[in-house]
């Protein structure tokens, strides 16, 4: 299974999106705390990385079905700006080509969206659930 692979085709999928790269500051694996966790400046963002990966073998192939998280996060009173987010991140990737160095790209689905407010009380966090696969070249 090509995991690291198949992370940076969907950061580059998602870097490459003029219409979500101008709504978020950026496109993150791990996300520095700020010194001041107040400071909103930073919002909104988008964090991947968190992945459950699935053998999807055939008889002549091997492969894999992954379920990759993005989290998006916000800091706007409601879940509108989270929420335009996630569709643009679904435009970027449901049913859209990756690139996955070493394998051969099958299918890319968004499965869902939940957005909930966050335990600190002020920020909103989107998580969308991709399932992608593929099979290795």
């Amino acid at each position: 299974m090509n995991e690291a692979a198949l992370q940076q085709g969907i950061y580059t999928a998602l870097t490459g999106n003029a219409a979500l790269m101008a709504l978020i500051t950026g496109v993150y694996a791990d996300v520095q705390q700020p010194n001041l966790p107040e400071n909103d400046a930073d919002f909104p963002y988008v964090t991947i990385g968190n992945d459950v990966f699935t053998a999807w073998d055939t008889n002549t192939d091997f492969g894999a079905s992954a379920s990759c998280q993005i989290d998006v996060w916000s800091r706007q009173n409601n879940f509108m700006e989270a929420k335009a987010i996630g569709s643009a991140i679904n435009n970027a990737l449901h049913y859209q080509p990756l690139t996955i160095t070493g394998s051969h790209h099958v299918q890319t689905r968004v499965e869902s969206a939940t957005y909930t407010p966050d335990p600190d009380g002020h920020t909103k966090r989107g998580m969308l659930l991709v399932r992608v696969l593929f099979d290795e070249a």
